[in-house]
């Protein structure tokens, strides 16, 4: 079961129904049961004993933890870091030798190439849970909030397995808080506000995924996979539609989940914020998959510019160096811990490498130049808050981003270093003309997908210029007269429905971040 399918919606319109006609004080247990019924028919059969043993370190260590707390006892005491050490370790080692197979086949070929009799490691033939990376995440965080006493532990268990387990968010997240999802065991009353804008969000990510998103696939795909063939321009095109493709593909997902949760009035975190409006990579990184970002800052970044060898490494940067740079270095070395994690938890070195590393390194170039960057502004009198240079700066990050996420469609490191050699050899080999003579239709899309591509475009554009201005899209159409509500949403399901690539050999379940 897949969460584009039509079981999927027939699950869905199910599990609604009877939420909302059993007693309140049960609504949770029929979140809980709907969970286990997903994970049975849309991943692996031992999904759901991950999912146990997650939740039963965390439900013991934070319990533990609680008792400790309140006996007083200086002995208890000093073992409540060491527990909440190995509640997270014991998650962490689950995801790295179901996730994180590609360190050690990598380093174990590396070593190889020098002692010809190290062997050569293999994956585990036990294959990851669905979502792993995002509920060992969710874990984790759970558990270091209970050890800094933000969140007071959950002592129902099978409670807590709801959070760790809730059906819509483990596909491809959001990573949620335990304080965003105490919801989950309130009662909720129906509402047909949240039946619409769940419905109207599920809408909008279907046309996102099955409309835009898989035809934009079809165009990098077969450009990708006859180099010698598709040359000049051919490369950098699918490179610059990439991020295009992603955004749709994750976002869209996205849509579908968060959309699938407010049908049951639980408001999931939000994963986007239109990224491409962005000026720079910080702020792209401020809208893009912003649960993992914040994540990554409040349980990376945060503590380790805390940390002791931070605060050395920051009273030797002012002894020797003037204000600024004595505050770039340890931002910069912070950034760094924090851009690793962040390519780690993506699962393999080639994300480390062509991933957290571009990204840093555009970071740490960008503030180190910052202010002679606006110096050249000031230089040439740029009104910084026009449009056109609002545009220019958008423009140049999308361009960064799509260099940055090349590593996303590449197998490894031999195949990122290959892929930016075809990108600079093509520049010896433009030819402008591919626009023109109908060469594009080999791709395997016809001109009426070109035109469906170009206004799906078109559609994101305004829909997010109405969010930026309105907060989201659906608040500016709930205002608009009803007819014209009306006729805007039969008219995207009629796209969805007639437009949208589904079907007998349509691999439905091809999501890019399923698989983190």
């Amino acid at each position: 079961m897949v969460i584009t399918s039509f079981n999927f919606f027939v699950f869905l319109l199910i599990g609604v129904t009877i939420y909302y006609v059993v007693p309140g004080r049960v609504q949770w247990i029929v979140l809980l049961v709907m969970s286990m019924i997903f994970y049975h028919f849309a991943a692996v059969d031992y999904t759901i004993l991950f999912l146990l043993f997650s939740t039963f370190t965390a439900w013991m260590a934070t319990n533990l933890l609680q008792w400790m707390v309140k006996s007083n006892s200086t002995s208890a005491r000093k073992w409540v870091t060491a527990i909440t050490v190995g509640a997270v370790f014991f998650n962490f080692c689950a995801w790295f030798l179901l996730k994180g197979s590609s360190f050690w086949i990598t380093t174990s070929r590396f070593i190889n190439g020098y002692i010809s009799t190290f062997p050569i490691l293999s994956v585990l033939p036990v294959a990851g849970a669905l979502g792993m990376g995002y509920y060992t995440a969710q874990v984790i965080g759970y558990i270091i909030d209970c050890y800094w006493e933000n969140v007071k532990p959950q002592k129902n268990f099978l409670k807590l397995f709801l959070f760790v387990s809730f059906f819509p968010q483990l596909t491809v997240g959001p990573i949620s808080k335990y304080s965003q999802l105490e919801c989950l065991y309130e009662k909720h009353s129906f509402s047909y506000q949240n039946l619409c804008f769940g419905c109207q969000r599920i809408l909008w990510g279907m046309f996102k995924k099955i409309v835009v998103s898989d035809r934009i696939r079809i165009l990098t795909s077969a450009i990708w996979n006859n180099q010698a063939y598709y040359v000049g321009f051919w490369p950098w095109i699918a490179v610059l539609l990439y991020p295009l493709q992603l955004y749709t593909d994750f976002s869209g997902c996205m849509d579908i989940v968060l959309g699938a949760a407010e049908l049951f009035d639980i408001h999931l975190p939000e994963n986007f914020c239109n990224p491409f409006f962005s000026r720079n990579i910080q702020e792209f990184w401020q809208r893009w998959h912003m649960s993992l970002g914040n994540w990554a800052r409040d349980y990376v970044y945060y503590p380790v510019l805390k940390s002791r060898m931070i605060q050395y490494v920051r009273k030797l940067a002012k002894k020797h160096f003037k204000m600024r740079i004595a505050k770039f270095i340890p931002w910069a070395l912070g950034m760094a811990v924090l851009w690793f994690v962040m390519g780690f938890w993506h699962g393999a070195i080639q994300y480390i490498v062509g991933v957290s590393a571009w990204f840093w390194f555009i970071l740490v170039i960008g503030e180190f130049f910052a202010p002679l960057s606006k110096k050249v502004t000031d230089i040439f009198h740029i009104d910084t808050e026009c449009f056109s240079w609002h545009l220019v700066q958008s423009m140049r990050t999308y361009v960064l981003c799509a260099l940055g996420i090349l590593a996303f469609v590449c197998s490894g490191l031999k195949e990122i270093v290959s892929r930016y050699g075809v990108l600079i050899r093509a520049l010896k080999n433009l030819n402008p003309w591919i626009f023109f003579d109908g060469s594009i239709v080999d791709l395997g899309v016809s001109y009426q997908d070109i035109n469906i591509i170009l206004f799906g475009v078109f559609m994101l554009i305004v829909v997010a210029v109405l969010r930026e201005r309105n907060g989201f899209a659906r608040i500016w159409m709930y205002k608009q007269i009803l007819p014209f509500r009306w006729f805007v949403w039969l008219s995207l399901f009629a796209i969805v429905l007639v437009y949208g690539l589904y079907g007998p050999g349509y691999d439905a379940a091809a999501f890019v971040y399923e698989g983190f």
